[in-house]
């Protein structure tokens, strides 16, 4: 199946810029020669949960099964992490601000947090 405005691979995409009122934050698109991979980031579990009952995302999710069905012309898997407040990490060597670092504060790593037990405040090294 090609990603066309016709199919609304677009659409989708488009839908979801600059939609902070939804509590999306950012997403990542990757491209390969038979794999397409979204990445979304939500504020919360709740504003992602809202969004997947809503008109416009249920109006394209049967859209979409109408269209595709059980075939295997196109297939999906969908992974959702709850991620609690200040319990990540994103390290970015050489890089403009990107993924996760989009949706939080943006800090360099210094003496007082060179290691991941310092940024985690785990206890582990």
């Amino acid at each position: 199946m090609k990603l066309t405005k016709d199919n609304g691979f677009n659409r989708v995409c488009g839908y979801y810029e600059n939609k902070e009122e939804l509590g999306f934050l950012s997403m990542e698109n990757y491209f390969g020669l038979r794999t397409m991979v979204m990445i979304t980031y939500w504020r919360s579990e709740e504003d992602l949960l809202a969004y997947s009952k809503g008109q416009k995302h249920l109006k394209a999710w049967k859209n979409f099964n109408r269209k595709i069905g059980n075939t295997d012309a196109v297939g999906i898997y969908h992974e959702t992490y709850v991620v609690p407040a200040g319990k990540y990490e994103a390290i970015y060597g050489n890089m403009p601000v990107y993924g996760l670092a989009k949706t939080a504060k943006h800090m360099p790593v210094t003496a007082e947090i060179r290691t991941a037990k310092k940024r985690l405040g785990t206890g582990l090294e």
